[in-house]
């Protein structure tokens, strides 16, 4: 886990972020983005134009109601098909 980050893109390279000041690019094969109660949908244009497999779940599928169970069914069934 880390803090003060700044997330920047998600490319062929990796997650490119910036920690503290200094740009950095984890070299990733999946990313989950986890977002809590309000829906962050700003990466999934992108992510479809790219033609980049994605699921949403969790509070990013259906945010109109706080459903830890519902979220942690749906990670736990995509974790298992990755």
């Amino acid at each position: 886990m880390l803090s003060g980050v700044t997330y920047e893109r998600i490319d062929d390279a990796g997650l490119h972020l910036i920690v503290d000041g200094q740009p950095q690019c984890l070299p990733v094969e999946h990313v989950i983005v986890c977002a809590g109660q309000e829906p962050r949908r700003d990466l999934e244009a992108g992510l479809r134009a790219a033609n980049v497999p994605l699921s949403l779940i969790g509070g990013a599928d259906v945010a109109n109601e706080l459903d830890a169970k519902r979220a942690i069914d749906q990670g736990t069934r995509l974790a298992a098909t990755l």
